[in-house]
């Protein structure tokens, strides 16, 4: 003769069942103190805030608004470099231009870009060892976050 499970019942509005007092002062118990920070933890703390300062970086809207601005002078503006500085906050911008109106241009296009803040010219020097002899430039700025 074969015999039949016996059905299983599952009551899932059935009351909760608290733990005594005392079980729950042996957890409190058993949970980990915080300790003092150590150097390791306070060397990765300081690598995970730079790690988040630079992905804060608006990096996507910068280089579309600096590729707009070279868009709207090609014929007088070559990119070269865009250096980020994530601790001050600052891009440097390196490019090169046939003459230096190009370069006052270029910067006033910038200051229309809303990403930053404060673009000036840091320094222009004419490359003589280019035949065509463009002016290249840096220029630096704020980004707003």
């Amino acid at each position: 003769m074969r015999r039949l499970p016996r059905p299983v019942r599952l009551d899932f509005v059935a009351p909760v069942h608290r733990a005594p007092l005392a079980d729950a002062a042996l957890g409190a118990r058993a949970q980990p103190r915080h300790a003092a920070p150590t150097p390791e933890s306070l060397k990765r703390a300081a690598e995970a805030a730079t790690v988040e300062r630079e992905l804060s970086i608006p990096w996507t809207r910068l280089l579309a608004e600096l590729e707009a601005a070279s868009h709207d002078s090609t014929a007088s503006v070559s990119l070269l470099q865009v250096e980020p500085d994530p601790v001050k906050q600052r891009v440097r911008i390196t490019a090169e231009v046939r003459a230096l109106n190009d370069a006052l241009a270029y910067l006033q296009r910038l200051q229309k870009i809303a990403v930053l803040r404060h673009p000036m010219l840091e320094s222009h020097e004419r490359r003589k060892d280019d035949p065509e002899h463009p002016l290249r430039i840096t220029l630096s700025a704020e980004w707003r976050t």
